[in-house]
């Protein structure tokens, strides 16, 4: 009988290692490098993109110290430039001083500014002002250095045509002395005349003030047929009418003359409107008194009576007593009084 033998080799694929693991890790390993390499790659971007940052920061952050050097060196330029102007001369230090105040407080805005890098640009625009401003302030105080040498210059020509004439006049001084004397004495015999004449004038103008008398005044309203009628009842007034008469007087000169009359009402007021003839006179006694109207007429010489009226449309009457005067000349002359209820 025949042994059969079991021989690991005639069963093939029994412990044959598959393929498919190795090909497995194979494709593991791939992705692994694949992954290491975008890695990089985006931190290598990352590093460049910083350092071109930190080179972009680090020119500003020169640039902006290059500035304040250049900004602080002009801003003591310009200081120094100022006070080689400074002088004697009153007015041209005042000047200055205030010129160096301005520049003072546009470098302090300078230096803010120049605390953050991005104001650089805005930093430089205020620098350049600065320096526009310097340059019209050394022209003005070169101006007016020049107006006032020229100013000196013509002082001291003064004071020799001064000193010049300082000499004429002691020449002279003696002549004058005596011419006063003489004068003096003409002086003083005019001032005798002229206060006669004055004393004259004065009497005379007294004379010929016009006196007045029967002065009436009352309160009027105008009918339907255009009469006027007279009305005590503030309400119902629209005008005050005033009469008088004005006495002879043989001192005064005939021809135009007039007279003011002033109306006062309850409260003290003068009724004065200036577009209706209304003004201010100046009393003898030298006081300034308004007056309501003029009462124009032609003097003659003799008596005469004159009337007046008060009427602005529209105008409302207080209750009360008014008071009316009248002036001649600048002297009261006649006054009386009126109720209205």
């Amino acid at each position: 009988m025949a042994t059969i033998q079991n021989n690991p080799s005639s069963e093939p694929n029994k412990f044959t290692p598959a393929p498919k693991p190795q090909k497995s890790r194979t494709t593991m390993l791939g992705v692994i490098i694949a992954v290491l390499t975008i890695a990089l790659v985006v931190l290598g971007i990352s590093f460049m993109n910083r350092g071109t940052e930190n080179a972009q920061l680090s020119t500003e952050l020169v640039e902006m110290e290059q500035f304040k050097a250049q900004a602080e060196k002009q801003y003591y330029e310009s200081l120094a430039e100022l006070e080689e102007m400074r002088g004697s001369n009153e007015e041209l230090n005042a000047l200055i001083d205030q010129q160096k105040e301005e520049l003072r407080l546009q470098n302090e805005k300078i230096t803010s500014l120049t605390r953050d890098s991005r104001n650089l640009a805005a930093a430089r625009r205020e620098l350049a002002e600065l320096k526009e401003n310097t340059t019209g302030y050394l022209a003005e105080l070169e101006e007016l250095r020049v107006a006032n040498a020229e100013l000196s210059e013509q002082n001291e020509q003064l004071s020799t045509e001064r000193d010049m004439l300082s000499n004429d006049l002691q020449v002279s001084q003696q002549t004058n002395e005596q011419l006063n004397s003489e004068r003096a004495v003409l002086v003083s015999e005019r001032e005798e005349l002229a206060n006669r004449n004055s004393m004259l004038n004065q009497k005379v103008n007294v004379a010929s003030v016009l006196k007045t008398n029967n002065i009436t005044a009352e309160g009027q309203k105008q009918r339907n047929s255009g009469r006027w009628v007279g009305r005590n009842n503030a309400k119902n007034v629209e005008r005050l009418y005033v009469c008088f008469n004005s006495l002879d007087n043989a001192v005064a000169t005939p021809g135009e003359e007039t007279f003011q009359m002033r109306i006062v009402n309850p409260n003290g007021e003068t009724l004065s409107i200036e577009a209706e003839g209304s003004g201010v006179l100046t009393t003898s006694e030298g006081e300034q008194v308004p007056y309501t109207k003029n009462v124009p007429f032609n003097f003659q010489g003799d008596a005469a009576n004159h009337c007046a009226e008060w009427n602005v449309p529209g105008q409302e009457f207080l209750e009360g007593v008014y008071t009316v005067e009248l002036y001649n000349k600048g002297s009261l002359v006649g006054t009386t009084e009126m109720e209205l209820k």
